[in-house]
This record gives C-alpha cells, structure tokens and sequence, in this order.
C-alpha cells in the first residue's frame, strides 16, 4: 500500500474521536496531543500494524510482549540489557524514589531511546501504579510536577464529574513526565465490613467503594480523565481481588475467592464498564475462582478467553499481574509463568524481574517453534500489543 495512502499524519489529540481512541472529555477537560504522533486512517490501522510488525526479528516480535520492572534507585542501567539484547518491549516504573517529574522524565526519555533504537523506532509503553493514596506505593509517582492524589476511597467519595476533571490533570502530569500507560483504576469491589480482613485491596483502602455500580461509574470517570489527559489505562484486577484474604504478592494462601461465579457476578459491573470505556488494557489477577476453573486467573483461558474476550468483548492487551516477585506463583519458573500465560490468552507478561526476561523469552520462542497453534497465538497478542502503541503513538511512520 502506498505510503500516501496508508498513513495520514496528525498530531494525536489525547481526547481524539478518530477510530474512537479515545472518548470526549469532561465539560472543561482540555485534551492533550501525544508527542510527535502520527495516526492511521481507521481501514489502514491493520495494514500499518502488520508492516511493522513484519520489519522486527522473531525475538523484537516476542519482545513486544514483555514489560520489565525498573525500581528506583536502581539505575537505567538495571534494564540495559533486558533491552537492547532481550528487546523487552516496555517497562514500569515501581519502588520509593520516583520523587520529581523531573527525575520520571530523566528515566522515560532514556528508556524511550533505549527502546526504539532497540526495535525499528517502535516506542516503549512506560508504566506506573498511578491510583493515589500512599506515596511510592499506590501512587508511584509524587513530589514537584505531582499532584498528592487522594486515596481509591476518597476518590469513590467525589463527585464523578469532579473526579474526572481531576484524573485528566493526574493523566496530564504522567503525559508531561512520559509516563504513558498507568497502571489503574483499581476496580476490585471490597464487600462492606470486610475491608480489614481484604489484604490486597481493603486493608490499603484501594477500592473505590463497596457498592459494584458506584465503584463501575467512579472508575469509569477515572479511565476518561486519564484518556483525555494522554495516557493508556490498564484496569485491574480482573475478575476482582475486592472478597480474596491473601495478598497474592507475599502469599499463596488465602488468594482465593470462593465466591466468583462468571458473568452474571455483579462485581464483574466495573470491568465490563472499563471495557465499555475503552479501556487499552486489563490485568488480569493471580488469585483463584474455583466456581470457574481450577488454575490462576492469569492462567485461566476460562477467565481471559471466555470471560474476558468472549464474555465482556475485550479486544484490547491482557497484561498479567507482576509475576516475577509475586509470592502466588513461585512454585512455578519464570517460563512456565510465561507460557502459562500466553496459552491461557494473554498477551504482555510483567515482571518486575529482569533476568526473569532471558529464560521467558527462550521458551516462549522454543514454544513457537514447536507449536504452531501456539505461533498463532503469539501473532495475534503482538498484533494486540502493537495496535495500542499505534493508537499512543509508538509506532515509526514517516510523516511526510
């Protein structure tokens, strides 16, 4: 196809309409550009996304489906090589020290650098855990450039329309920082009177509310707040942490929820909402729900597959939780977690690990190589992972 035709060259509006990427702001909410993005007529999307795609090596391809974890303090260098000879396509930002904007925008301009010289010109998704509440845990990124976001709870107390003018300014500051993809809203919905005894969720006031509806409208306002203000979301913890005991990052005992039946769950409400949205991502939990299958979640094509894509029509990257230090999988390797992953229908595996990136990425091409079912799978999740970095402007295009 004709570079003329294929690509039509726009300065992205972070509230555009075109394709639907994303939804109109909130009366006053001024949308925000992506840096030096470039879009595709909406038949053309495809045809860009598979010429990309067909000009990065097997191993960029399978690279494209990992986000490593780069602690602060730690140095850019703690990713070096996890980038530019593993080609691990994305990367979050976790830890203490991410004190500035300044400091953020240090780190994202390198690691952006790093990642499309890496792989062709195709840019990194740069994440954080963005929902607010304690500093350097629930809201990553604080100090000068931050606002002090209040906590899940707080924010399922405000006024939606209030809270989606102030998730756009939240979103505005990742965008400035070159944050571009966070981590939240956290729709899990935490029954009432049971905060105390939910570890991963209530105990840290996490949730939005205990109510399913009010928590599905108050993460709704929080996903259009931050589209408008330039950055992807990534909503979590599907099917829903808000009735497991056990924090699933420190135990595997008690990360189960007994109750979860499927779709007709009325605390699936937030996702679907978060779907309805269009929301880019999902992550999907490490817990179980014996009423629907025997495996984790994360290793569920029951929850991903079925329930997710088939149920809820999720079209967009299922994201695993952490599995590089989460205690809840460590029975498993680090390629077993992956492949597990990807068999059960999801596309970009996180570790905050990075040597967790050479043996994953070894299976998963030893995996390709002997099963082509598998193959396919793989092509259709690099197809998703690549179709979202278009929609962010990520993805090389000659302007013109």
């Amino acid at each position: 196809m004709r570079a003329a035709r294929r690509r039509v060259c726009l300065r992205l509006l972070g509230a555009a309409l075109l394709s639907g990427l994303f939804p109109a702001p909130a009366a006053g909410v001024q949308p925000r550009s992506f840096p030096d993005a470039c879009s595709l007529a909406a038949q053309d999307v495809a045809d860009w996304v598979s010429t990309v795609a067909a000009a990065l090596s097997q191993a960029r391809q399978i690279g494209q489906l990992f986000m490593v974890g780069l602690q602060s303090g730690a140095g850019t260098t703690a990713v070096d090589d996890a980038m530019t000879r593993l080609y691990a396509g994305n990367v979050v930002l976790f830890g203490t020290g991410w004190t500035s904007a300044a400091r953020v925008s240090a780190a994202t301009t390198w690691l952006q650098s790093e990642a499309q010289a890496a792989n062709g010109g195709v840019g990194a998704f740069l994440a954080g855990n963005q929902e607010g509440g304690q500093q350097g845990t629930f809201q990553a990124f604080y100090g000068p450039g931050f606002d002090s976001i209040p906590s899940a709870v707080e924010q399922g107390q405000m006024d939606p329309d209030a809270l989606e003018q102030a998730a756009w300014r939240w979103g505005a500051q990742l965008f400035n920082a070159g944050v571009n993809l966070d981590l939240a809203p956290v729709l899990d919905t935490v029954p009432a009177g049971t905060e105390l005894q939910n570890a991963p969720i209530g105990y840290w006031g996490r949730q939005l509310g205990s109510d399913p509806q009010s928590v599905a409208e108050h993460g709704v306002a929080i996903i259009r707040g931050l589209r408008a203000g330039g950055v992807a979301v990534a909503p979590k913890h599907f099917p829903g942490l808000g009735r497991v005991s056990g924090n699933t990052d420190f135990t595997a005992q008690g990360t189960i929820d007994p109750y979860f039946s499927g779709l007709g769950d009325p605390y699936v409400a937030p996702y679907r909402a978060a779907v309805n949205a269009g929301a880019e991502f999902m992550m999907v939990s490490s817990a179980l729900y014996p009423r629907v299958d025997d495996q984790r979640a994360m290793f569920s094509s029951v929850v991903i597959t079925t329930l997710l894509r088939q149920g809820l029509g999720f079209d967009g990257v299922v994201i695993s939780d952490d599995v590089g230090a989460a205690a809840a999988v460590a029975d498993l390797t680090p390629a077993q977690r992956a492949l597990a992953f990807f068999r059960a229908g999801g596309d970009m595996v996180l570790t905050v690990q990075p040597s967790d990136i050479e043996p994953m990425t070894a299976a998963t091409l030893q995996a390709m190589q002997a099963d082509p079912i598998f193959a396919q799978q793989i092509q259709a999740s690099l197809t998703r992972v690549l179709t979202a970095k278009a929609r962010a402007g990520l993805l090389p295009a000659d302007c013109g």
